[in-house]
């Protein structure tokens, strides 16, 4: 692989010290687990009862990592169930925002910023919205969704009901993206499907097991009762918004083509230009059913070529449990390739993209298909957390039955998340896996990946159902890195849609700036490139959201680089210590 080049000569051993030190890590892989220095473990997700009898109650939420107060680091924003069975007013579990110090250290300022939303959420999908040049918070509910406006300042206001995008029906994954290059965002929302609360809980009352409702034989699992769907349950329709670009959306669905073939059990969505023709598409990872992939005919709608794409499905052809996904160009070759975390008792897939969109399943060859068959999957991410210039990945394991713990099925309602290097064509687990975080067992469902400390590596931020999150800090000893924020000059402040380069030496590098991915969760939009032993990038390329590209020359390790779109001009770039 081209970007083999970067790796960085790293010492195994440890370092020697005197009496008292603290022993350097021996691994450029070492995360700890940092949550209650942090402050977050004062937040509690909460998520129906614990046997998980309802399937609302087994999805769990996601979490966000973005810059809310615009002080220049990452704040968090922890999304919050509820329970089926009432709530006492005034005392219903709520979302939070947890703002940053800039060290990693974080308070509570919910209600500092006029959030709190109280409804079950499960995704939390941050960009601008608005094109203020601040963070907004779309939330993906378990009813209506809302959007929060960022008065520019890090409060927030309620402005669903005048945007129009408070979809009622249980959405989970969501998508910004600028589908018909007009300079807004529009909106994907993926819905999962249709749950009747008054039914199951009645069913839940008088012991009868659910699916003697209907006749249906899909409530148990290894011969015990469990939760009732997806199978046996009515999917939903997904939804697309255009922007109407006065802070209004329209429901514009089954116009642009969004029609019969959306009503899937939708759990993820991702915005990337998969086929590479400019334009931004949106990928679907679909419990149980076929992957979906919207190719977006040029701003006039879009068509599903999930199988012909070789996304829809795995190498025999099978629909798998799709929960999360993620994009990122594995192998240097200036491609995306995309994998999709999947139920237990299957793998997780890696798929590999070739040019014109063409996606292979290459799960077996990376030898990722064992490592998998045994963990329920849900968020994931490529990032190069050694900064050595090669991408690794991570996913979040957790199971959907507690009732598993009971049985001998070699497999764990708690699980432990997993980091992936790779080494020649294999992904596998680091020496020590990771560090002593990696080591923790918990039911993980979302994740978000960012600088948390601002000390240029990627730390990891895990939600965990009916738990605290965990935040693993990244101390392990990697390379030379270079960060590059992107500005748009239109209504897109975040250049979602925009692809950037980097060149160093005979070593390529590609990012992209998307919306949506992992498991119902927003990382960083920063791009983070691993520099290795070099001491610049040769040369950055940005292609912005429109098609023109703009190039750097030298650009200085070790610091963020903020790039700001100059239409009809070259863009301006500035450079600054992140700390």
């Amino acid at each position: 692989m081209k970007n083999t080049l970067l790796l960085l000569p790293l010492a195994l051993g440890a370092a020697s010290c005197g009496a008292g030190e603290e022993r350097a890590p021996a691994s450029p892989f070492h995360f700890v687990d940092r949550t209650t220095e942090s402050g977050l473990s004062a937040f509690h997700q909460v998520n129906g009862k614990p046997d998980k009898l309802m399937i609302v109650e087994s999805v769990g939420g996601g979490v966000a990592l973005f810059d809310a107060d615009l002080d220049g680091d990452l704040d968090a924003y922890l999304t919050n169930g509820s329970w089926l069975e009432g709530l006492v007013p005034g005392e219903e579990p709520r979302d939070a925002l947890f703002l940053n110090d800039g060290t990693g250290h974080f308070t509570d300022g919910t209600a500092a910023a006029g959030l709190g939303d109280a409804t079950w959420t499960n995704g939390a999908i941050i960009a601008d919205v608005d094109g203020n040049g601040a963070p907004d918070i779309y939330l993906t509910n378990y009813g209506p969704n809302v959007l929060y406006l960022n008065n520019g300042d890090g409060t927030f206001r309620d402005v669903t009901e005048q945007a129009g995008v408070g979809d009622p029906l249980w959405s989970t994954g969501a998508s910004f993206l600028d589908f018909d290059k007009d300079g807004d965002l529009d909106l994907y929302v993926a819905n999962y499907l249709q749950f009747d609360e008054e039914l199951m809980l009645r069913t839940r009352e008088t012991g009868t097991i659910q699916g003697e409702v209907d006749g249906a034989d899909d409530e148990r699992f290894a011969g015990i009762q469990v939760m009732k769907g997806p199978r046996g349950l009515d999917p939903e329709f997904d939804r697309f918004y255009v922007n109407n670009g006065d802070g209004t959306f329209r429901d514009a669905s089954l116009e642009l083509g969004i029609d019969e073939q959306s009503k899937n059990f939708g759990f993820q969505t991702l915005a990337f230009d998969a086929d590479g023709d400019g334009w931004v598409d949106v990928y679907v990872a679909n419990d149980v059913h076929e992957n979906l992939l919207w190719r977006n005919n040029e701003g006039k709608g879009f068509t599903n070529i999930g199988v012909e794409s070789g996304l829809a499905l795995n190498m025999s052809g099978t629909p798998q449990g799709g929960m999360g996904t993620c994009v990122g160009d594995f192998d240097g070759d200036l491609i995306a390739d995309v994998y999709v975390t999947n139920f237990v008792q299957d793998y997780s897939t890696l798929y590999k993209g070739h040019r014109g969109g063409a996606f292979t399943d290459t799960t077996s060859r990376a030898k990722l298909n064992r490592s998998t068959w045994s963990l329920s999957g849900w968020a994931c991410e490529f990032a190069d957390f050694d900064s050595d210039g090669v991408l690794e990945l991570f996913a979040g394991h957790g199971h959907v039955y507690p009732q598993v713990d009971g049985l001998d099925l070699g497999t764990t309602y708690r699980q432990r998340n997993i980091l992936y290097t790779q080494r020649g064509t294999d992904f596998v687990e680091p020496e020590g896996g990771g560090g002593p975080g990696f080591e923790l067992v918990q039911a993980t469902r979302g994740a978000a990946v960012g600088d948390i400390d601002g000390d240029g590596d990627i730390d990891i931020l895990f939600g965990n159902i009916d738990d605290a999150p965990t935040l693993l800090v990244n101390e392990g000893r990697g390379g030379n890195w270079a960060k590059v924020r992107l500005v748009g000059a239109s209504g897109n402040t975040g250049a979602i849609g925009a692809r950037i380069v980097a060149r160093v030496g005979e070593s390529t590098q590609l990012r992209l700036v998307g919306s949506g991915g992992s498991f119902l969760s927003s990382s960083d939009p920063r791009a983070h490139f691993g520099l290795g032993a070099a001491e610049r990038i040769d040369e950055l390329e940005v292609t912005w959201p429109d098609g023109h590209v703009d190039r750097f020359q030298d650009v200085s390790a070790r610091e963020l680089h903020t790039i700001a779109e100059v239409p009809g001009g070259a863009a301006q770039l500035a450079s600054k210590p992140l700390r």
